[in-house]
């Protein structure tokens, strides 16, 4: 029983709010008692870059959204302060697609569930959220 809870895996979407650092840190303190592993990681959506003559904004608009993911991503490493078992990255999702680059990520990196930080705030929205928990072979909890 105890190493089936060592390998536990759990895939965190977080996107900076009080809350979501409040379930951060539950989420952590628990899994470091369990010896289980974290994944944290901040949605970052992406347009599609337009090929064509001059048209930067798309390419422009993408480096944003990826810069205020990796402020994210520090805000959460804060958060928890550098505690083992916890890995932060950015997912830089395709806007149409963003549930589908959740589920395949959790199931690339052997995820046993998705949990929302903060379900309100997580970057995903309710059709979104609905499409991940259809189609993800990995749970999702909020």
């Amino acid at each position: 029983m105890e190493a089936s809870a060592r390998s536990r895996h759990t895939l965190l979407l977080y996107r900076s709010s009080e809350r979501a650092d409040d379930a951060l840190r539950s989420m952590c303190s628990h899994a470091l008692e369990g010896g289980s592993l974290v994944t944290v990681l901040v949605l970052a959506r992406e347009e599609d870059a337009r090929t064509g003559c001059c048209d930067t904004r798309s390419v422009l608009w993408n480096r944003v959204c990826r810069d205020l993911a990796a402020e994210d991503v520090s805000r959460a490493a804060s958060a928890v302060g550098g505690q083992p078992g916890v890995e932060f990255g950015v997912l830089t999702a395709p806007s149409g697609k963003v549930a589908d680059s959740v589920a395949r990520e959790a199931v690339a990196r052997g995820a046993d569930e998705i949990v929302l930080a903060d379900p309100r705030g997580s970057g995903l929205g309710r059709l979104e959220l609905r499409r991940l928990r259809r189609s993800s072979a990995v749970p999702v909890r909020c």
